[in-house]
């Protein structure tokens, strides 16, 4: 009670020795005396009363801050025109031109892609008429708008891509048309209307009651419609201009998936007038580098979720008996060629050819420190990529003794002399993790000219240091993994691995952002680099989940024929 007698007694006397402070203040002139009049004032007046007050002038538009006189005149004529705000009464083309290409290009065309690669014929031909269809339409309304306004982009690679789009799809439709007709079931249409008495007398009874059916039906109405759709198809069959079109086929099916991922971010710097003049150099460096590093994060995901299983790339095991006659590993060495040789060896083509790029921008002048810099930084893909290639073939041998090890841990009456070349899935090549990982440290270290930029490279810097500690997770894994029997033929799926493709998509994003052209706009707006954080996050995720969501329906539609095959 004493206590508590006390402290009222300490706080009574603490809040009069306040309150004649304040009479005092207010008897002195004192700043605390003006509060009840400075609200006084702001209730008349017009100034809103908030609050807080931002006393910094980070994160608003750059014209609202203090600025040196050579920094005002620059940002005062900056042009703000893009295609989206220029006078046009036809901007609605615009849209639908967008609308319809990145609909196609993101949901309609890899659903394409998975019926062709199960062999869905009548699926995929249909929905590469619906993909047409839209490309078409796309384009229509692209010459529409592109036609209606000034030239804002003179010379710009967009309208370019968009006359080779038109052709190609136009080709791909046809590809796909004429490698439909199957040369077998065509050879032997074309065999009753050329066949010989001696090689006929090697069919049966009834095979050979059905050539005289098809001779006849063919015979007999030779002239009509039939007959002749009949005889170009067994010609178009027959001739090498159906070989030609499959090869034609099979490089436009992928090539339109590789061309759709430059066209996107080409379109964007279009739509938003980035890289006009010398700035173009910077932008296609990060946007190329950034592009890349984006790719790596799709094909790790694509790796994670089943894909590539055939070649031994989705952290599977992969055996090669003598009965396999596939041309892709007749070349190889016995320990196969993993995913890690295929990206130290791009790691080593990109390096070779980046040398010249960071010069591209200073063409015709001294290599100036800033060059040399960043041509240091493409010293170290070539290093790492040789490094990283001789490394996988000395580890050929490891890789084929540890797969037949580990078949025998999970089969013990498997019969190992059959096999001639095997893989565990993966190598321990610390050369691909290397290389991202310096890239990260040195571009999330490297000053740039604004503190935003700054700050927007150290974000992808560190996203792809991350990603490489999570890969380097992923190789342990593998390592314990392999002392425990399991199904090694299917896909591993690391959970480590969804990291790693989730740093490398956002870095590489974050990458391409952070070219001069767009860390301009960025600034004239006054977004910080939270916003593209935050932007980039919420993308990636989305498309994680899209590329997840195509993978797990390519598996229900596996399953689903394998059950249907079952009940036959």
């Amino acid at each position: 009670m004493k206590l508590i007698t006390l402290l009222y007694l300490f706080a009574g006397i603490s809040m009069a020795m306040e309150m004649d402070h304040d009479h005092d203040a207010r008897e002195h002139g004192h700043p605390s005396a003006t509060k009840t009049e400075v609200a006084t004032k702001s209730a008349n007046s017009t100034i809103s009363p908030i609050p807080h007050v931002e006393h910094h002038m980070h994160g608003v538009p750059i014209l609202e801050m203090d600025l040196l006189p050579e920094e005002r005149l620059f940002w005062e004529n900056y042009n703000t025109t893009t295609y989206f705000n220029v006078p046009t009464k036809h901007r609605p083309a615009l849209y639908l031109h967008i609308g319809f290409a990145l609909t196609t290009i993101v949901f309609i065309y890899p659903i394409a892609l998975i019926f062709n690669n199960l062999n869905m014929q009548k699926s995929y031909m249909t929905t590469l008429i619906v993909h047409s269809g839209f490309i078409g339409f796309a384009l229509l309304n692209y010459s529409i708008f592109i036609n209606s306004i000034p030239n804002l982009y003179p010379g710009n690679a967009y309208s370019k891509m968009m006359v080779i789009l038109f052709v190609t799809t136009i080709l791909q439709l046809v590809f796909a048309l004429i490698r439909s007709i199957d040369p077998n079931t065509a050879g032997s249409d074309y065999y009753t209307l050329h066949s010989d008495d001696e090689s006929r007398s090697s069919l049966t009874h009834d095979e050979e009651d059905s050539v005289h059916h098809i001779e006849k039906r063919i015979g007999n109405n030779s002239n009509n419609f039939f007959g002749k759709l009949m005889k170009l198809r067994i010609w178009i069959a027959q001739t090498k201009f159906h070989k030609v079109s499959v090869i034609g086929f099979n490089f436009l099916n992928w090539g339109h998936f590789f061309y759709f991922i430059i066209t996107v971010p080409t379109g964007i710097a279009t739509f938003l007038v980035y890289g006009k003049g010398n700035t173009v150099f910077n932008l296609l460096a990060h946007f190329i580098k950034g592009g890349v590093f984006f790719a790596y994060g799709i094909l790790t995901l694509a790796r994670y979720s089943g894909g590539f299983l055939n070649k031994g790339w989705a952290w599977n095991h992969k055996f090669v008996d003598r009965a396999n006659r596939s041309r892709w590993f007749s070349f190889q060495n016995q320990g196969l060629w993993t995913m890690e040789m295929m990206e130290c060896s791009l790691i080593l083509f990109y390096g070779s050819t980046n040398i010249f790029l960071e010069h591209l921008a200073n063409s015709g002048g001294e290599w100036s420190p800033k060059d040399l810099q960043h041509a240091s930084i493409a010293f170290i893909y070539i290093g790492c990529g040789l490094c990283g290639v001789i490394c996988e073939n000395k580890l050929q041998d490891w890789r084929f003794h540890q797969a037949k090890e580990n078949l025998l841990k999970a089969d013990p009456a498997q019969d190992l002399s059959v096999i001639t070349k095997a893989s565990p899935g993966y190598s321990p090549n610390p050369f691909p993790v290397v290389t991202i990982y310096w890239t990260g440290i040195l571009m999330s270290a490297h000053q740039q000219a604004s503190a935003l930029s700054t700050a927007i490279h150290a974000q992808w810097g560190n996203l792809f240091v991350l990603g490489c500690a999570f890969r380097f997770l992923t190789y342990l894994l593998m390592l314990l993994s392999s002392k425990l029997p399991h199904d090694l033929t299917r896909a591993g799926r690391p959970i480590t691995e969804l990291m790693v493709a989730f740093c490398l998509l956002c870095g590489g994003v974050i990458f391409m952002e952070s070219t001069d052209p767009v860390v301009l706009s960025f600034e004239y707006y006054g977004l910080t680099e939270m916003f593209t954080l935050n932007l980039s996050l919420g993308f990636v995720t989305l498309f994680m989940a899209w590329i997840m969501s195509l993978f797990a329906f390519k598996d229900w539609l596996k399953s689903k024929h394998k059950k249907e095959e079952q009940q036959v």
